[in-house]
């Protein structure tokens, strides 16, 4: 772990394997907390077609590569389908004005061994704040709460807590929303401590 000026947590020791979409830590595969919450995701989209499901996952890696490449450089690209999503981002970064404390940023739950990656930990009214863009129909947040809270109690392993989590809706019609949840949702984390010890029980009879 690396402390960056700004005292947010970084961790060189975490890489990532494009080509498998793996974590690996000291050689050793962490699951994702996309992974562990699975069983969420079976749940909420069983019955979806394949290729709306694969749309959305390609609309969603356009938009992050495109936000991320703003928030570092300023640079406005993005594929003209997508256009709308790109302005309700630059409405909200116009409307909230966040100080980047990273972008993409891997992290891993020091006692779990767990990973992820946060889209936008920063800093916005002078207080810390996880940010983490959607680019689906609706905020489901049966999901989006676990996983905020998976990547914010990563980060406090630690030693950094977030004064607040938040969603940004980012939609077709260039609007956003903006959904916050508590700093600390015990409910949340109580469900992916539940969802670790079923992906715990899998790998012991894998």
């Amino acid at each position: 772990m690396v402390l960056k000026e700004n005292g947010l947590p970084i961790f060189p020791e975490l890489e990532f394997e494009e080509k498998r979409h793996i974590y690996l830590l000291d050689g050793q595969v962490l699951p994702s907390v996309t992974t562990i919450m699975s069983p969420l995701n079976k749940a909420l989209y069983q019955g979806v077609d394949e290729s709306v499901l694969r749309a959305a996952a390609n609309r969603g890696s356009a938009i992050h590569s495109a936000v991320e490449n703003y928030a570092l450089y300023r640079i406005k690209d993005v594929e003209p389908k997508y256009s709308g999503y790109f302005e309700g981002f630059l409405k909200f970064w116009k409307e909230n004005d966040p100080k980047p404390l990273a972008t993409e940023s891997r992290l891993y739950h020091r006692i779990y061994r767990y990973a992820g990656t946060a889209d936008l930990p920063c800093v916005i009214n002078g207080k810390s704040v996880l940010v983490d863009y959607k680019t689906s129909a609706a905020v489901n947040q049966m999901l989006t709460g676990v996983q905020l809270e998976a990547y914010a109690k990563a980060y406090e392993s630690h030693g950094f807590k977030f004064d607040e989590k938040v969603i940004v809706h980012l939609k077709k019609d260039g609007s956003y929303q903006v959904v916050r949840y508590a700093a600390n949702d015990a409910e949340s984390w109580e469900v992916f401590g539940a969802l670790m010890v079923i992906w715990n029980h899998i790998q012991k009879y894998k």
